[in-house]
């Protein structure tokens, strides 16, 4: 319910062999489910086909009966197996017709590129009839929109999610608010929380998660990140926003110490913002992860006004020659321990005059691990400001992809911590 108004319902048809045979991921839905609620429809159905047009017509043909919309993914490209536009045409009883508009823009399209548009491409410019084109500004396949005769819209987008997430944008969002206008966009409030497990999490809120609790809660894990979203579930009127504030502010106060984001899941974005925002310049030294954390700061525009360098120091030698670990620390400690990279970052700091540096050293296995030191035992060390730390974390052994990604959210986070210690005044890092 959004302010007492039924959501309108959606299936989401996901096409191609590719997703069932396990050579791509469908990410699509996941991003369309989550965005379509934030609008204030309901996901109801989620279908998995393939390259089939007989079962891509049942499905829709079905779907276009019960639901307000239907949404396909895939199958919109130039080759013979790509038959989403014939299915549509089928299931809504007309013919295909070749838009020249279309094809103009195509050739115009490929011109642009060097290239001569092949005969295949004209594939692209079939549109069942009745249809309005949805304008692909990041690929070679527009989409398309048409009302079946059972009620529903339905609407086609290419699979390449940089070209979906674009025109569900541009070309869709704007029709459903002008088609829909009665459908309010739900109250929400979005939490994004480091370092507090799903069951320490439950605990805490106790009654708030319960399924018919005003305002709704819901949680979602994914590493060490807990995703929190807070709905207004309750009736329209002034009680029930009164209600949702309070549960908000209630949230925010209780869980300040692990909240790092409000809007995105991602750490590194988190610290990046934040390292642009105050203009503090960092670098970073990874041997377990492997350049992962630079990899996922250099993912952000304008982070190289801050972003100086990244070292990847894997041996013993690396760390020694590149950052100048003493070799009576590796020989005394070891490479994965609290001195060593302690050592690490502060040497990552002078080499190009950072002022927050963050490293990493870690058992991420199959092999490797001791008793003493088992696969899943990550040091992270942060230095800002001359000032250093040590952070001890174990990892649950679920595979090597799994333990570097932990290792570099936790770093991620760790050093956005320091630094808003850092921002609020003198505080007790360890001094060298």
């Amino acid at each position: 319910m959004t302010d007492g108004i039924p959501r309108p319902k959606v299936a989401l048809i996901a096409i191609g062999d590719e997703l069932l045979n396990g050579q791509q991921l469908d990410t699509n839905s996941a991003w369309l489910s989550e965005r379509l609620w934030a609008l204030g429809w309901e996901v109801v159905n989620i279908t998995l086909l393939g390259d089939h047009e007989d079962q891509i017509v049942e499905a829709l043909a079905v779907q276009g009966r019960k639901m307000d919309l239907v949404l396909t993914t895939g199958g919109l490209g130039p080759t013979l197996d790509d038959l989403t536009r014939h299915a549509v045409a089928r299931a809504m009883g007309v013919e295909l017709v070749l838009d020249q508009a279309v094809v103009d823009w195509l050739t115009r399209l490929f011109e642009s590129f060097g290239r001569t548009m092949n005969e295949s491409n004209k594939r692209q410019a079939l549109f069942p009839a009745g249809a309005a084109v949805l304008q692909n500004n990041f690929g070679t396949a527009p989409g398309f929109r048409i009302q079946h005769p059972g009620g529903a819209w339905m609407a086609s987008f290419p699979g390449p999610p940089r070209e979906l997430h674009a025109m569900f944008e541009t070309e869709l969002v704007p029709f459903l608010r002008a088609t829909f206008p009665a459908v309010p966009e739900p109250r929400m409030a979005s939490f994004h929380l480091f370092g507090v497990s799903e069951s320490d999490f439950a605990a805490e809120v106790g009654p708030w998660m319960e399924r018919a609790a005003m305002p709704r809660m819901g949680v979602c894990a994914s590493g060490r990140v807990l995703k929190v979203r807070i709905e207004d579930s309750g009736p329209a009127g002034h009680e029930s926003m009164r209600v949702f504030e309070a549960r908000v502010a209630e949230f925010e106060t209780r869980f300040a110490p692990a909240i790092f984001s409000r809007q995105d899941p991602s750490t590194a974005l988190a610290l990046g913002q934040l390292l642009m925002k105050e203009s503090v310049t960092f670098a970073c030294a990874e041997s377990c992860t492997g350049g992962e954390i630079a990899s996922r700061l250099v993912a952000q525009a304008g982070i190289s006004d801050v972003f100086l360098e990244g070292f990847v120091t894997y041996s013993n030698n690396a760390k020694r020659d590149r950052l100048g670990v003493p070799q009576e620390l590796l020989d005394a400690h070891g490479a994965v321990s609290g001195p060593v990279v302690e050592a690490m970052a502060l040497g990552a700091a002078k080499a190009c005059g950072a002022r927050l540096a963050v490293s990493t050293s870690g058992v991420a296995g199959p092999g490797g691990g001791s008793e003493e030191k088992p696969v899943g035992l990550v040091y992270i060390g942060v230095a800002i400001d001359g000032y250093v730390q040590s952070h001890e974390l174990r990892f649950p052994d679920r595979g090597r992809d799994l333990i570097r990604d932990w290792a570099a959210t936790s770093a991620c986070e760790l050093a956005r911590r320091a630094l808003v210690a850092r921002l609020a005044g003198p505080g007790t890092q360890k001094n060298p």
